[in-house]
C-alpha cells in the first residue's frame, strides 16, 4: 500500500523559521510583537556588575540649547535631559555626558551623526579611531538619540565590537506622532487652543529637530525618509544590546512631567506613536 504526500502550509514568524531553516531572518523583515500586559519592576540592589565594568558615555535627545566640545561629568549643562546617574550604575567604570546642540539639526544629519561617533569612539583606549570601531563602551541613548545613533551606524560612520553595549530609551524608530500635530497646527490645520498649547510648553515655532521626525508613513511621510527609517531601524535591530519604551505620559519625576503629561493627554494621536522628544 502506497500513501499520498499532503503539504500543509504553515505560517512562521521570522525568528521561527530562522530556527526551523537555519537562514537568517531577511534584512528587510521586521518583528512584529504582541503587546503584553504592563510589567512593574520591583526596586532591587545591584552588589556588582554581571560584566566588566567600562566606560558609559550618554547621548541625550534633542532641544538642548548649548554645545560643549569636551565632554562632562555631570549631566548639569544638558538642560535636565538626562539625570545624573552617579552612584547608581556599577557597571560604568567611568561616567560621561555629551552636550550637543540638537535642536536646529535633524536626526539625518552628517555632523550631528559623527559627532554621536567621536565622542563615543573617545572612550575607550582600544577603541579603533580611524577605522570608527567603538570598543569596550557601553553606550546610553535616549530618544531622538537613538534615532541619531542607528542611521550613524546604518550609514557607516561607526561601528561596534564585541565588547560595546548599546542601551536605547524610548527611541522614536517610527517617528514621533505629536510632531505630526504641530506641524498641522503650523500649517493651521488645527484650533486656536492648540497653537496656544505648543506656545505653553515652549515648541512655538516648531524646531527642525522636531519637523525632521514626523511619523514613518502618516501624511508627512516621504519615500526618502521612509528609507532613512528603514535603515535606522536595520541598523538598530542589529546592534542595540537593550531598550527601554513606555506608553506612559508621566514618566518619573522631572521638569518634563508636566508639559508631557498635557501634550499626551490633549494631542489626537495613538500613545503608541508618542515619545518624550
Amino acid at each position: 500500500m502506497s500513501w499520498d504526500i499532503v503539504q500543509v502550509a504553515t505560517s512562521l514568524t521570522p525568528t521561527a523559521l530562522d530556527s526551523a531553516t537555519g537562514a537568517k531572518i531577511p534584512c528587510s523583515t521586521s518583528r512584529m510583537l504582541k503587546e503584553e500586559a504592563h510589567m512593574a519592576m520591583k526596586a532591587t540592589t545591584c552588589e556588582s556588575c554581571l560584566s566588566a565594568p567600562r566606560s558609559c558615555i550618554f547621548l541625550h535627545d534633542l532641544g538642548n540649547p548649548i554645545e560643549k566640545l569636551h565632554l562632562q561629568d555631570t549631566p548639569k549643562l544638558i538642560n535636565a535631559r538626562l539625570g545624573d546617574i552617579y552612584g547608581h550604575a556599577r557597571c560604568c567604570s567611568e561616567i560621561k555626558y555629551a552636550v550637543l546642540k540638537i535642536i536646529d539639526s535633524i536626526w539625518t544629519n552628517d555632523s550631528l551623526q559623527q559627532k554621536f561617533c567621536d565622542n563615543s569612539l573617545s572612550m575607550s583606549n582600544s577603541s579603533d579611531v580611524a577605522a570608527g570601531v567603538i570598543d569596550n563602551t557601553i553606550i546610553v541613548t535616549h530618544s531622538m538619540g537613538g534615532l541619531v545613533m542607528a542611521h550613524a551606524l546604518s550609514q557607516d560612520k561607526c561601528i561596534f565590537s564585541k565588547t560595546t553595549s548599546w542601551m536605547s530609551q524610548s527611541p522614536p524608530m517610527t517617528g514621533c506622532g505629536k510632531h505630526d500635530f504641530g506641524l498641522d497646527i503650523c500649517n493651521n490645520e488645527s484650533d486656536d487652543f492648540a497653537e496656544g498649547l505648543l506656545e505653553v510648553i515652549g515648541q512655538s515655532p516648531m524646531p527642525e529637530s522636531r519637523k525632521s521626525t514626523i511619523y514613518q508613513g502618516e501624511k508627512y511621510s516621504t519615500p526618502s525618509i521612509v528609507a532613512e527609517y528603514m535603515d535606522a531601524q536595520e541598523a538598530c535591530r542589529s546592534n542595540v544590546a537593550a531598550a527601554m519604551c513606555s506608553d506612559s505620559y508621566t514618566g518619573v519625576l522631572s521638569i518634563y512631567q508636566f508639559p508631557c503629561t498635557l501634550a499626551g493627554t490633549t494631542i489626537p494621536t495613538n500613545p503608541r506613536r508618542m515619545t518624550a522628544s
